[in-house]
């Protein structure tokens, strides 16, 4: 909607919601609640459902009043903190405080098209819930793994040490195990046959499976293989203008990492058991390219076939010539 008559900008942190809004005479106001149960039925009291609600997504901390105020009927609009920051920064704001904030959230909400904002489904956060537990517990492994190397290299070691090293990183290592049994039994639940049709894919592992299908919420998110590749900030980039500025050629980054990072450690792999991304490579080498470069292109070709496999509804086909010319 765009130029709300009724609207709410609300910037959120972990414990407070500050709120600048306007009412039917347009006179603007603002306002402070707990970001809790209780804080939630104070503003929505307020305010009302009559109206936009506008906010960042920042992190966990507005999914509590995003869920309060859908399951009550209220038009909620969750936008990318970075459109909102440069929309500031293009006013030339020179402060920033979080009642400024909200007012500029308020001010976005009148200036700018705010897409409707979707619940997310039930299995879709409980596999995101589980995939951060597993990446937390993985860097927490490695912290052991580096420690007890260290520990190693001492003169004089302390068995009592590397002994509770030792068996923290066991302990660990069993709990990813069986929160990856987890993952994986979620997944089936929820997308069979997208788990069955992208676990078919050589190279793609299993986070990456489990990444692209959070991430995408099953694939209704994507609509070409274009937007999945934007997704995971693989998209080239060009930074030329003029006849003197002649930017360093690369990649985005505009997506998400942890998508970019598995999929760049997948396309190390595709090119040994992928006979598509196994050519592409070895074409792209031949040219002269950086092996870098070659890997980027191998995890573009991994996400279009991720693509294909699932749109198509089918397994992977390592012989499959396109129809189109």
């Amino acid at each position: 909607m765009k130029s709300p008559k009724l609207a709410a900008g609300i910037d959120v942190s972990k414990d407070v919601l500050d709120v600048y809004f306007n009412d039917a005479q347009g006179c603007e106001h603002s306002c402070k609640v707990a970001n809790d149960a209780k804080g939630h039925e104070t503003l929505l009291r307020k305010l009302g459902t009559k109206r936009v609600y506008v906010l960042e997504s920042s992190g966990p901390y507005y999914l509590r009043f995003a869920f309060y105020l859908k399951k009550h009927g209220g038009d909620i609009r969750v936008e990318n903190p970075i459109s909102i920051k440069r929309f500031i920064q293009m006013n030339l704001e020179r402060n920033k405080n979080d009642q400024k904030d909200a007012r500029w959230i308020y001010r976005y909400a009148q200036a700018r098209e705010v897409r409707p904002w979707q619940l997310p489904r039930k299995e879709q956060l409980q596999c995101q819930v589980l995939i951060n537990a597993i990446d937390l517990y993985g860097r927490q492994i490695l912290m052991l793994s580096n420690q007890l190397h260290a520990l190693d290299q001492l003169p004089l070691g302390c068995r009592h040490v590397h002994k509770s090293l030792v068996e923290m990183q066991a302990a660990l290592e069993a709990e990813v195990a069986h929160l990856e049994k987890q993952l994986y039994t979620c997944l089936q639940k929820w997308q069979a046959a997208a788990l069955q049709s992208l676990s078919s894919i050589p190279g793609l592992g299993k986070r990456a499976v489990a990444l692209l299908l959070v991430y995408t919420d099953g694939f209704t998110k994507v609509k070409n293989h274009r937007q999945l590749i934007a997704l995971a900030g693989l998209s080239p980039r060009e930074h030329t203008s003029g006849t003197s500025i002649r930017g360093k050629k690369g990649i985005c980054k505009m997506g998400s990492g942890r998508l970019r990072k598995v999929l760049y450690m997948c396309s190390m792999s595709a090119i040994k058991h992928n006979k598509t991304c196994k050519e592409l490579y070895e074409r792209l080498k031949a040219k002269g390219k950086n092996g870098k470069v070659a890997l980027i292109a191998v995890c573009n070709k991994l996400l279009k076939q991720a693509f294909a496999v699932v749109t198509k509804r089918t397994l992977y086909q390592p012989n499959y010539c396109s129809s189109k010319p």
